[in-house]
């Protein structure tokens, strides 16, 4: 399978299981409490199962493409499920810190600045951690994949993060899609912290 269509894939996939609660709330006039329980319980049962076939799709595609014996598949998804984890941490720690930086930022005159300076130290801490989980998955991976396998699975994982990213932009409306955190004319916006790199 090509990038093009590989990327297309994880873009629709994204797009599908971001979309479905929408769907089904846009049908059938505003919801009773009782109806609006009910909805959300199927909503999130058939977002759990586009998920999973949408991960095992996925899977297929890096077994296929990385050409994994099965005992190189087990040691991957074994891997890939502990650092995923641990990015999604990350993740949060980051878009915790950056919102609280932003909204002082927001109140101008009124920001703290001791509690300011406490953000902008965290921000390097972050990156900080960011390079050492890449550097322990790549020794972890070094155990039972090759360089060229390795080199294939980063430029998927890397495939995987922009079509997402592709698709937040775009779920956002009217941000340049070649510069996140701008207004669309390429200047960023006011009190816009500028995103990790």
């Amino acid at each position: 399978m090509r990038p093009m269509r590989y990327r297309s894939l994880l873009v629709l996939g994204w797009a599908v299981l971001g979309v479905m609660p929408l769907v089904s709330r846009a049908q059938g006039g505003p919801p009773r409490v009782g109806e609006m329980r009910g909805d959300a319980r199927r909503i999130e049962r058939e977002r759990e199962v586009l998920e999973r076939r949408f991960h095992e799709r996925v899977d297929a595609i890096v077994k296929q493409r990385l050409r994994l014996t099965d005992e190189q598949h087990l040691k991957l998804r074994d891997v890939a499920s502990r650092t995923e984890e641990a990015r999604r941490a990350l993740r949060r720690d980051e878009l915790t810190t950056r919102m609280a930086l932003r909204r002082e930022l927001v109140a101008r005159e009124q920001a703290d600045e001791t509690k300011v300076a406490d953000l902008l130290d965290q921000l390097p801490r972050l990156e900080r951690r960011k390079l050492d989980l890449l550097e322990s998955e790549q020794r972890e991976l070094a155990k039972f994949l090759s360089p060229v396998q390795r080199a294939r699975y980063f430029g998927l994982q890397d495939e995987l993060r922009r079509g997402m990213q592709e698709l937040q932009r775009r779920r956002m409306g009217g941000v340049d899609s070649a510069s996140p955190g701008t207004d669309g004319r390429g200047m960023r916006r006011r009190g816009e912290v500028p995103p990790a790199g």
